[in-house]
């Protein structure tokens, strides 16, 4: 098992420091990498066959960054995990195996949204000719919008390695995003939205300034208490109940992005026919190979695309027949009229 790829595209410098950052963000939350396989055979009907293996912690295999497929009323999954591992090994969290399958061979177009699992989609088409048949495969990983979520952090880039730093604008991130989106539900007055702002801050200000990490080793909404305690009294009754909601969105978010960083992902697409406009890597069993990580998927969405032609040898063959006995008989009947 591996969890890098050759060939990684090379990113800014600052970028890389984010993911230093984000790096340390997830060896908290992680034990192990996790390496993921989805395997496609696209069958001549334009139906075609999916699995997905997943080997690696346990754990991470429970987890929701990167989620199988479950069963819906269109499409039946079957699901099983195992032990891979040597029996005297001394963790048995390590070295597992998640395999998912597609009951039925599918012919529609898979979405998986869901904002605490990665989110991407799979669309396989066909167009059938006369004399061909032409098949598309389609997919797009989307973005995990790293830059974008977390601008703040930015601030901290070259940060040591063994820093902390970097918890202070997350946190300061995921309370600010989620008074944002309350603020969208509820509409606050303009007025007291501008005073729990400028609470909040003073509060991160402050925090920076004396380097009171270890403070914020905390999840949001408890933060967020501390932080609103001087104007508690004047708060909506129910505020931290319907704040705890949209914390625990955007932590779930973060996690999934850090949990994310120890994942690798391929693709490996069969066609039928011959393999023409492709932006993958070809081998000789007529298997088309994508790979990814966290690097290919922080800023940008990843996206891969294929098509092949299956030539209809039988009609060719007949079409091909019938022309010949055309032209035969034709001469025929011209050495008929000579004679």
């Amino acid at each position: 098992m591996y969890c890098t790829k050759q060939n990684i595209k090379r990113f800014p410098s600052n970028f890389l420091s984010m993911k230093k950052i984000l790096l340390i963000m997830a060896c908290m939350l992680l034990t192990a990498c996790v390496e993921n396989l989805v395997h496609l055979n696209i069958l001549p009907t334009g139906k075609y066959s999916i699995r997905y293996n997943s080997t690696g912690d346990k754990v991470d295999l429970e987890n929701l960054d990167f989620s199988h497929p479950e069963s819906t009323n269109q499409i039946k999954w079957f699901s099983s995990m195992k032990y891979v591992g040597r029996k005297n090994d001394i963790s048995k969290n390590l070295d597992w195996e998640k395999e998912t399958i597609a009951t039925t061979a599918l012919d529609e177009r898979l979405m998986f949204s869901n904002s605490e699992s990665l989110s991407y989609e799979i669309d396989v088409n066909t167009k059938k000719y006369f004399f061909w048949d032409k098949f598309y495969f389609d997919s797009t990983i989307h973005s995990l919008n790293i830059d974008k979520k977390y601008p703040s952090i930015v601030e901290f880039l070259n940060i040591e390695a063994d820093s902390l730093s970097w918890i202070v604008p997350a946190k300061e991130y995921i309370i600010t995003a989620s008074l944002k989106d309350y603020d969208q539900k509820i509409a606050l007055n303009d007025i007291f939205k501008e005073r729990i702002n400028s609470q909040v801050d003073s509060y991160f200000s402050y925090a920076k300034e004396r380097d009171l990490i270890k403070k914020f080793d905390n999840n949001s909404l408890i933060i967020l208490k501390d932080v609103l305690k001087p104007i508690s009294e004047t708060l909506p009754k129910n505020f931290f109940n319907e704040m705890e909601v949209f914390i625990n969105k955007h932590e779930n978010d973060l996690e999934k992005n850090t949990e994310l960083m120890n994942d690798y992902f391929q693709f490996n697409v069969r066609f039928p026919g011959k393999i023409q406009e492709h932006n993958g890597k070809k081998n000789k069993e007529n298997i088309l190979i994508w790979s990814f990580d966290f690097d290919d998927i922080a800023q940008d969405e990843f996206k891969m695309y294929a098509n092949s032609i299956r030539l209809n040898i039988l009609r060719i063959q007949i079409v091909f027949g019938l022309i010949m006995m055309s032209l035969l008989g034709m001469l025929w009947k011209q050495r008929i009229k000579r004679k």
